[in-house]
């Protein structure tokens, strides 16, 4: 099993602090969300909603909002040019994004019961001992951390979003090859290594 991440040690509650503050600037923000949500913006209701509703709690606004604000960055090419034009319009009211509540950031987990390694749960948790442990309480069986990374609610709803047509019910989800989990957000997890630092991407399983 994967090291299972904690936030008593320091290393990894500094992965949570940096993700964070790379992400409190409002075009940072922005831009983050357009890399992951552009692509959903032909998905449509109601597959995509989970995605835009995390999107809002991110940026303190409605899903619909949120959905608006993806597609005109996405036409303008980033976030700074779309608050330039914004900003020329002066009848919009200034934009102003609310701190982002610790409770959105934290581990994205894929978790593989250990009697059924092609079955994977997608989630999210600032406590992956503990969410092991309950997983194990709600199912009866074991589970094995097969890979985590440091995100949002945002970057949880596009996994499971992008898995939509391997749902088995809820957050689970068939991997079609056992114990192999694929790169499946849109930019692929080496572009979000990329784009986030190496170091925050961890976990993956041998």
């Amino acid at each position: 099993m994967s090291e299972i991440p904690t936030m008593a040690s320091p290393e990894t509650a500094e992965l949570i602090k940096t993700l964070t503050r790379r992400l409190t600037p409002t075009d940072a923000r922005l831009n983050y969300l357009t890399d992951l949500l552009k692509p959903m913006l032909g998905v449509g209701e109601p597959g995509d909603r989970n995605a835009f509703y995390a999107a809002s709690r991110l940026i303190g606004s409605t899903p619909t909002f949120a959905r608006t604000v993806v597609a005109a960055i996405g036409r303008h090419g980033s976030a700074e040019a779309w608050m330039d034009f914004r900003n020329r319009a002066p009848a919009l009211p200034v934009l102003n994004l609310p701190p982002i509540a610790p409770h959105l950031v934290g581990f994205v987990y894929f978790a593989n019961p250990v009697t059924a390694p092609d079955v994977v749960r997608i989630g999210l948790s600032t406590n992956l001992a503990r969410r092991m442990r309950d997983l194990e309480i709600e199912t009866g069986v074991e589970h094995r951390l097969a890979r985590w990374f440091v995100g949002t609610t945002v970057d949880e709803a596009v996994a499971q979003l992008v898995m939509a047509d391997r749902r088995i019910a809820g957050k689970w989800f068939a991997t079609g090859e056992a114990t192999q989990i694929p790169g499946f957000l849109p930019m692929g997890l080496e572009a979000m290594q990329q784009t986030f630092g190496a170091d925050l991407l961890k976990g993956r399983a041998a």
